[in-house]
């Protein structure tokens, strides 16, 4: 508890209550239903009703108890300001309230803050526990029952239920709960009753959402695993908020699932079907055969936050880059191996050289190779053609006029060399050095 010097506001509020129930005192007592033990309460209604007189009033402040935190309040309706306030922090809300008098702080902080059903609450504690009386905070009104009122159970049910797809499901008394806050929405609620046997009436259930089923499977790989959960004595303590325990439910339940050879992505769960997870995947050309590796041998559950063929590699910390690298040489390497030699001598060897280039590195490979060479007419020609069939243009001006006429006899011939394969290539190479002679 902190001392401060009060804010208007809080002052102002402070004095509305008071002036409120000093106007009707009664209204702090709870409305009795059924035997509630004799209605304890309703032995207080004709002390409440002496507190109208000055003197009672003022004798009944300075003693302690629950009549004494009334009187301590209703004399603050008649002070010109509450210079100070104590404060003090309660389940991280900030309560102020003014201390009068010896009765105790919590009796204070719940009837100068009666409008707030789940603080009130303090003010009744003890004579509830000592008494043995159950008691239930609404809006307007506390309510003293053997059983628990319908209309605090709905009470209940609007003010703390959520709208979320994932949510801790309380049942109680037939009303579904589904708590899914930043604190704990249990101890929450407790804070506007006083019942013993609570806990003991609730049933505690976690809605998560399921995984679909992308194939078929004859038995269920993972039910057993959804099942096991984990245990909800850490919410029920109060250990765990509502998020926090859900995380740590959904994590639960994943380490269960993990010793499991199936595979997930996303919410959707493919058995232990290589080529269904790996459709889904939807791999590039040069991750597809590492990642059937990797299905082939993994003995436990691969779960991925979406369907992602790098996200898989990355787990298994492959270099994604090294692997495209290497494929794309092997390609290559496979592709050359498949064409055969043009001819002999000087010119097969520079047409075919050129050719190759082209498909291993593209134009761009072909005019860097181009740059380096010693060419003489027929080879500029040929170089020529090269450009006019990669449709490079610009580049007229450093070939003559024969070069490029004749270059333009042999394009047709070169663009069909860089696109052939096998025999055919060796064939229209061999037709192009005939051209050129």
């Amino acid at each position: 508890m902190k001392v401060r010097i009060a804010a208007r506001q809080i002052e102002k509020k402070l004095m509305d209550v008071a002036k409120e129930i000093k106007s009707n005192p009664e209204k702090i007592i709870p409305e009795c239903r059924g035997n509630c033990r004799n209605c304890y309460f309703e032995r207080l209604r004709k002390e409440i009703k002496n507190l109208k007189d000055e003197k009672n009033l003022e004798r009944m402040a300075k003693k302690k108890g629950f009549l004494a935190a009334v009187a301590a309040t209703v004399l603050l309706a008649d002070e010109e300001r509450i210079p100070y306030v104590a404060h003090l922090n309660i389940a991280g809300e900030s309560v102020y309230y003014a201390r009068r008098g010896k009765a105790k702080d919590e009796m204070l902080v719940g009837i100068q803050n009666w409008d707030k059903p789940h603080l009130r609450m303090l003010a009744y504690m003890e004579i509830a526990k000592k008494k043995r009386l159950n008691l239930f905070s609404l809006p307007d009104k506390i309510i003293c029952s053997n059983d628990v009122p319908e209309e605090f159970l709905d009470f209940m049910q609007k003010k703390f239920s959520c709208d979320k797809e994932e949510y801790i499901e309380i049942i109680w008394r037939g009303r579904r709960i589904k708590a899914c806050g930043n604190g704990n929405t249990l101890m929450e609620m407790k804070h506007y009753f006083y019942y013993p046997d609570f806990e003991k009436e609730i049933e505690i259930k976690v809605r998560i959402k399921d995984f679909e089923c992308m194939v078929s499977c004859n038995e269920c790989i993972i039910e057993d695993a959804k099942n096991e959960g984990t245990d909800v004595t850490y919410y029920i303590s109060g250990e765990m908020g509502d998020e926090k325990f859900l995380k740590h439910y959904k994590n639960k339940i994943r380490w269960n699932i993990e010793k499991k050879r199936v595979f997930i992505a996303g919410k959707r769960c493919y058995g232990n079907d290589v080529n269904a997870f790996l459709n889904a995947l939807s791999p590039k050309e040069w991750e597809r055969e590492a990642i059937k590796e990797i299905l082939k041998y993994e003995q436990k559950a691969i779960i991925l936050e979406q369907p992602s063929s790098t996200k898989l590699l990355q787990k298994y910390e492959v270099d994604v880059e090294k692997l495209k690298e290497e494929y794309y040489d092997k390609r290559k390497k496979e592709m050359l191996d498949r064409l055969p030699e043009i001819g002999k001598g000087e010119m097969a060897s520079f047409i075919d050289n050129l050719a190759r280039i082209y498909k291993v590195e593209g134009k761009e490979g072909v005019i860097k190779a181009i740059k380096t060479k010693e060419m003489d007419v027929k080879k500029k020609a040929i170089v020529y053609a090269f450009l006019l069939a990669m449709e490079v243009r610009g580049e007229e001006w450093k070939y003559s006029k024969m070069e490029q006429e004749f270059g333009r006899h042999l394009s047709p011939y070169i663009k069909k060399l860089m696109e052939a394969e096998g025999e055919e290539y060796k064939r229209i190479g061999q037709k192009l050095l005939r051209e050129v002679g």
